[in-house]
This record gives structure tokens, C-alpha cells and sequence, in this order.
């Protein structure tokens, strides 16, 4: 089994190689004549660096810059495919319903593990999920900060909203502690 660089290098590069759905013919002629060309050079230097150098993360970054050196063409859906890592843009995406979260889990927790600590505080049944900045955090935010939820898939609902950046302060949560 691969290590969660390597998986996210494979989903990464997966997605760079994917046509938008729902595209004319000729639209996908122009796709796979245009952005796809201008991506694969890029493509193939992450995945000689990631064999030569095993640097899966910087091979990683390297596709993501192709994807938004070339992006796709205005309009064109991603399709969500069946490992959740072609997300819909939030003006393309419906809001999430209460009980589903915004991102699928196995996206979602990679996301958030450099940026959050996740806890639980107290003991069942009346233990508190809490989500904190890491001991020294320097990125955009307060250092201090804590968000806390009732259940861990709240938790998750709720800092998946926030990456997204979908509003909660005019649903029925309350907005981010």
C-alpha cells in the first residue's frame, strides 16, 4: 500500500490526465489538443522526480502547477468521480445537506492535518470534539483558535465548510469558534 504522498501524487495526477464531463467533441478535441499537451511535460518531470528523487510531495505540487498553469476551459464540469478527488467548484456544487459532509473523509483529513490538530476532550458521553491551530502555527489565522463540535463528523462538516468557504452564519450552525 502506498504512503499517503504516493496516493496523493496517483489521485493528483489522475485528475490532470481526466477530461472535464460533459464535453462536445469538439470541445474534448480542443482539450486533449491544448490543455493536455501543455500539462503532460509538466506531468512527466513530477513523476521523474518522484522516481529519481522519491520527493512525492514536491512531484505532487509540480501537477497541481500544471493544472493551474492550463486550467480547463470555462464552464466545464469535473465530475466527482467514484475516490471523491475531482471536487466541483463551490459556485458549481450544492450547498451540503446537514448530514453529509462537504468533502469526502478520505479528501478532507489529508487537508486538514497540517493546518488543524484534532482532539477529543472529556470523557463518553460527554466528550467535546475539538479541532486547534499546532504549537506554532505562523499561516493566516488566529494561533489560539478552536473550533468544537458535538459529534467528529460535525467537526469535520464544519472545518470542510470552512475550506470551502461556505458561509455558516446563515444556516442553522453556528458560525466558527
Amino acid at each position: 500500500m502506498p504512503d499517503i504522498y504516493t496516493d496523493d501524487l496517483l489521485t493528483v495526477a489522475e485528475e490532470a490526465l481526466q477530461p472535464p464531463a460533459h464535453l462536445t467533441p469538439a470541445q474534448l478535441a480542443e482539450w486533449h489538443s491544448h490543455t493536455l499537451r501543455k500539462r503532460l511535460p509538466l506531468i512527466r518531470q513530477a513523476l521523474r522526480l518522484a522516481c529519481e528523487e522519491r520527493d512525492s510531495e514536491l512531484a505532487t505540487l509540480l501537477i497541481d502547477e500544471a493544472i493551474t498553469e492550463h486550467p480547463d476551459p470555462p464552464r466545464a464540469l469535473r465530475a466527482v468521480g467514484g475516490d471523491g478527488a475531482s471536487l466541483p467548484r463551490p459556485s458549481q456544487a450544492n450547498p451540503p445537506t446537514e448530514d453529509e459532509l462537504p468533502i469526502p473523509e478520505h479528501i478532507l483529513c489529508p487537508l486538514l492535518y497540517k493546518h488543524w490538530n484534532l482532539t477529543i476532550e472529556g470523557q463518553p458521553p460527554h466528550e467535546v470534539y475539538l479541532a486547534r491551530r499546532p504549537i506554532g502555527w505562523t499561516g493566516l489565522g488566529d494561533p489560539f483558535e478552536r473550533i468544537t463540535a458535538p459529534t467528529r463528523h460535525e467537526l469535520l462538516r464544519l472545518l470542510g465548510c470552512r475550506i470551502l468557504g461556505i458561509d455558516q452564519t446563515n444556516g442553522p450552525h453556528p458560525p466558527l469558534t
